[in-house]
């Protein structure tokens, strides 16, 4: 993970600042910037390479001072049923509500899982660390457990592996295995490195098979651990340096 923090009088850039203020991750902050909804000094600035000085420039988003967040991470075994998006106005349960409200400072899911889905689901402050671990170029993987009511071919597996074409894109898996499940159901462990919407949804649908279940167990080198579904807790520092060590 590159620190572009300088030593230009100890400026930043723009979209990393933001980050660090918890408006979202470093790709979300950059489309808030070319909203034309950031001030630095009075100026409406729509450059995200543009350089501020924490303490010293005067940033607002719509009006609101920004300044730079403590950094937290938070783990949170989501239950189907809730939302990611906070910002999704049809969303009557959302995930961030199932975390001890913090008065301080904003969070933001690293990545999302669908409505329907359940299992880890990493929140943090640190726009920084969120942006490197959902980018692609990193490949972080994520591991999921699918479960289905009919048995899956060999021919399945392998094009989960070798390639699906869904809206234009070619979904894929990492690695495909089957595990043991309770008795009427075929449980697939797939782990993918990236976070396409809908991903194992949409390669499952495409090889004509119904999702009765999706849990993701493991995002990278945190696991979910047998906790309850609504179950959360602050990362350990040893966690966070484990996430951290993935994406340098």
């Amino acid at each position: 993970m590159v620190d572009d923090a300088s030593s230009l009088n100890g400026s930043m850039v723009l979209a990393r600042f933001l980050a660090r203020a918890g408006l979202g991750s470093r790709r979300a902050c950059e489309k808030l910037i070319g909203s034309g909804d950031i001030t630095v000094n009075g100026t409406v600035v729509t450059t995200p390479a543009t350089r501020v000085i924490p303490g010293t420039d005067d940033v607002r988003y719509r009006g609101q001072s920004l300044c730079l967040q403590r950094a937290v991470y938070y783990l949170l075994h989501k239950p189907a049923g809730y939302t990611c998006s906070a910002s999704d106005p049809n969303a009557d349960r959302l995930a961030i509500d199932l975390i001890a409200p913090l008065d301080d400072v904003r969070i933001y899911s690293i990545g999302r899982l669908d409505r329907d889905s359940e299992g880890l689901l990493l929140f943090t402050s640190d726009g920084d660390l969120a942006h490197a671990l959902t980018h692609p170029s990193f490949e972080v993987p994520r591991t999921y457990l699918v479960d289905v009511t009919v048995p899956v071919s060999d021919t399945a597996i392998e094009k989960l592996q070798t390639g699906i074409v869904d809206r234009n894109e070619t979904l894929r898996a990492l690695s495909v295995e089957r595990v043991e499940a309770p008795e009427g159901i075929w449980r697939l462990r797939l782990v993918l490195v990236t976070g396409r919407n809908r991903e194992i949804r949409r390669m499952m649908a495409r090889l004509r098979y119904e999702v009765a279940r999706l849990r993701r167990i493991a995002y990278g080198p945190i696991e979910l651990g047998n906790f309850n579904p609504g179950y959360s807790r602050g990362l350990t520092d040893s966690e966070v340096a484990a996430l951290k060590e993935a994406v340098t």
